[in-house]
């Protein structure tokens, strides 16, 4: 309703500033230089009724611009370049405003002026050049509000994709690998040194790549899947030292999906979330499948809930619902499918990247 209010009160204000012009213009040409036929009492009532006749016909044009623009910028300015989409739109301006200003005149005429022959030919061919000047004034107008209102769009949707970036930053780096995989990594790590120095050395170097590619990356809004990909082999292989053979990882990538672009730790989160809802032990093993195709990343486990409440804010999984609300309209998805948790998630393509 304050949109609407706006408007008209625009209308209202253009109308009263545009329509006195040319009225005042006749009445001082007519006043100053006179006229044969009309004394200055005649020529003030023909003043009072040339504005009248003026506001009317502004008004209208006024309201049926807006009306225009409204209606036909909304339906092409995805379809049509601007330069094409203006000049569409003034002839089909100019060719209703010159009929209403034609409409109008005829009927003040007939009941006000009674102009005839030479007189009211004249007078038509004086407003419909008036209303030729007034659409191109107004359709100038209307296009710059229009602009001016795109920026101001554009500006604040990107200021708010930049503060939900920071946002998604900032929570990503809290949350992602949690303090508690630290507590179980140097646990499995300080019982490596005591019995299997060589892998324990092998176990330093792949928890020092996941530091590295959590430092490295940390400020991406993407990296490519490879990257990511190289990244989870590390972490697998921490994993599968504290979980042994009860855990058991399964990657199908199809190669054309590699230089595809994910955000940062998404396949940390999944896999993790994985590991921290479900029952690993001999009796009951946990699968997981990692598989990219068709400009998607499932991952995918048997679903055995563990037994006792595990809590948990979902930040994790809507953080990453978040970061891909500043990427793509594709949606992200969670959820028990069958006897198994299915996460899916959508893979960004070059293209895409270029345009953000």
């Amino acid at each position: 309703m304050p949109k609407i209010s706006s408007q008209f009160k625009t209308i209202l204000w253009g109308t009263l500033i545009v329509s006195v012009v040319p009225s005042a213009f006749i009445f001082f040409k007519r006043w100053f230089l006179g006229t044969q036929d009309q004394d200055g009492y005649e020529t003030i009532i023909d003043f009072i009724f040339s504005t009248l006749f003026s506001i009317v016909v502004t008004f209208s044009i006024f309201l049926s611009n807006f009306y225009l623009i409204t209606r036909f910028t909304k339906a092409n300015e995805n379809k049509l370049s601007d330069v094409k989409r203006i000049i569409y739109f003034l002839i089909l301006s100019l060719i209703a405003s010159n009929l209403i200003m034609f409409v109008e005149w005829k009927i003040f005429n007939a009941f006000i002026f009674k102009c005839e022959g030479a007189i009211e030919r004249e007078h038509i061919l004086e407003n419909q050049l008036l209303a030729t000047i007034l659409v191109i004034i107004v359709s100038l107008a209307l296009e710059i509000k229009h602009y001016i209102d795109k920026l101001k769009a554009t500006v604040a949707e990107n200021e708010r994709l930049e503060r939900e970036f920071i946002k998604a930053q900032l929570e990503s780096l809290k949350m992602q690998i949690s303090p508690h995989f630290l507590f179980n990594s140097f646990n499995a790590l300080q019982s490596l040194i005591e019995d299997n120095p060589e892998t324990a050395k092998v176990f330093v170097k792949e928890l020092a790549n996941v530091y590295r590619y959590v430092l490295d990356k940390k400020d991406n809004m993407v990296v490519e899947l490879n990257e990511e990909i190289d990244f989870m082999q590390s972490f697998i292989y921490l994993n599968k030292i504290r979980f042994g053979e009860n855990l058991s990882v399964d990657v199908k990538i199809d190669s054309n999906c590699l230089n595809t672009y994910l955000p940062p730790l998404t396949l940390q989160l999944l896999i993790e979330n994985a590991l921290k809802h479900n029952i690993i032990s001999s009796a009951k093993r946990l699968h997981i499948t990692i598989a990219a195709a068709n400009e998607t990343l499932v991952v995918s486990n048997n679903y055995q809930p563990r037994t006792e409440k595990i809590h948990s804010t979902h930040i994790g999984l809507n953080n990453l619902t978040d970061r891909y609300k500043l990427i793509t309209n594709k949606q992200v998805k969670f959820g028990i499918e069958n006897t198994s948790y299915v996460a899916s998630v959508p893979l960004i393509s070059q293209v895409t990247i270029e345009q953000i």
